[in-house]
């Protein structure tokens, strides 16, 4: 596992560009809110947009993955991401409009749509059913690493403007983009050959229990999106935690991640995959709740350990159960599918979260128990798919994700 170039390669590469998107995220809504002057409301439907755009090219992503390969596609979105987070950079010094920046930002979502499914699907090719499970632990430890170093480098260069922060997104797509290009083989030509067939290009893929599962992904990711739109909101304007401490709050989401990921996932692999997916939704639905209790920059750092910590049990899983579903010419195709339901999580998520902030008054604690109603559903659902895979195998060979 430690000798796999490749499957190193992918890590290091999505770690870089973390760094970047890390440095962006807690400070988007409130840029746009304050810095630009939009409402609340409006922000939720920046991100709701930015979220439907991810829904829409995730099924792309995945599909170009499946035809053209996943280093073609890998290097295809490093490319858009580049260019439009450097536009936004361009359009902001110029002092464009807000339609036009918040447009920029909005098409952004190209770029991760390609890169996701295409990263996804290349740690299956690279790494042995086995060892899958490991495989996307270092890729997810990897990428987090980026999220820890992101928020503090952003925390650090909001104070000279949010103009550099946009720059540096498009400086670490560039550096992702040069990674994959040198350290990346080229399976589409091994791929295309074995299968003997020219395939058709087929976007969508699916069956009643990859349905079933991504449903699950689907409430438990309006409980996770809070996390670009309602939290920095509801702690800047509620609790009043200064912007330039607010990058604190969210290193301690990828600090959690880089030093409890392989922790957690050798101590729940005595336990059915569907076990950590239902503990996940708990540890993100109390995280959230205690929120609503919070009034400090160290109560929320602590909120931020217990989300985090629903993160660790459910991410690695959750692409791992989808790779074992899925037939292996349709990986990305099924990673890309979970990909467009998880971005519709996104994309309500913000919306929803400014709408119980705006109906409730930034009253917290009816703000998070309403948000905390889906992860209740969440939870319900993996329980209903827990029984419907109870005596099936996904593959020979693989372990019951039911049981």
């Amino acid at each position: 596992m430690f000798s796999n170039k490749e499957l190193w390669a992918v890590s290091i590469a999505s770690g870089i560009r973390s760094i970047g998107f890390g440095a962006t995220w807690p400070f988007m809504a409130i840029f746009f809110n304050r810095n630009l002057g939009v409402p609340v409301y409006a922000v939720g439907i920046i991100f709701t947009l930015l979220s439907v755009g991810s829904i829409i090219f995730s099924l792309v992503g995945g599909g170009l993955a499946d035809l053209m390969g996943r280093k073609k596609t890998l290097l295809t979105g490093s490319l858009i991401s580049t260019a439009l987070f450097g536009s936004v950079a361009i359009n902001l010094y110029a002092g464009a409009s807000v339609l036009i920046i918040a447009t920029l930002f909005i098409l952004t979502s190209i770029g991760g749509s390609l890169v996701f499914p295409s990263a996804n699907a290349l740690v299956a090719d690279v790494t042995a059913e086995e060892d899958r499970m490991n495989g996307y632990v270092i890729y997810r430890i990897m990428a987090n690493l980026g999220w820890a170093v992101g928020p503090l480098t952003g925390s650090l260069i909001i104070n000279f403007g949010i103009l550099w922060i946009f720059i540096l997104v498009a400086a670490c797509s560039i550096i992702q983009g040069l990674i994959v290009m040198v350290f990346i083989r080229d399976r589409w030509k091994e791929r295309k050959t074995a299968e003997g067939s020219k395939k058709k290009l087929n976007m969508v893929a699916y069956d009643r229990y990859l349905l079933a599962f991504t449903l699950g992904t689907f409430f438990v990711t309006l409980v996770s999106s809070q996390f670009t739109v309602t939290l920095p909101v509801y702690s800047s304007l509620k609790i009043g935690i200064p912007e330039n401490m607010m990058g604190y709050i969210y290193a301690v989401n990828g600090t959690v991640v880089v030093l409890g990921q392989f922790p957690m996932t050798n101590f729940m692999k005595r336990y059915p995959d569907m076990v950590s997916m239902i503990a996940g939704s708990i540890a993100y639905s109390i995280g959230y709740f205690l929120v609503s209790l919070s009034g400090n920059l160290p109560d929320l750092m602590f909120d931020m350990v217990i989300i985090t910590i629903g993160e660790n049990l459910i991410s690695p899983v959750m692409n791992s159960i989808v790779s074992k579903i899925a037939p292996d010419d349709k990986v990305a195709r099924y990673l890309g599918f979970m990909g467009m339901v998880n971005s519709s999580g996104r994309a309500l998520g913000p919306s929803v979260g400014a709408f119980f902030l705006s109906v409730y008054a930034f009253r917290g604690l009816y703000v998070w128990s309403s948000v905390d109603l889906f992860g209740a559903l969440s939870i319900m659902v993996f329980m209903v798919f827990t029984r419907m895979t109870r005596n099936r195998y996904a593959k020979p060979g693989v372990a019951d994700t039911g049981s």
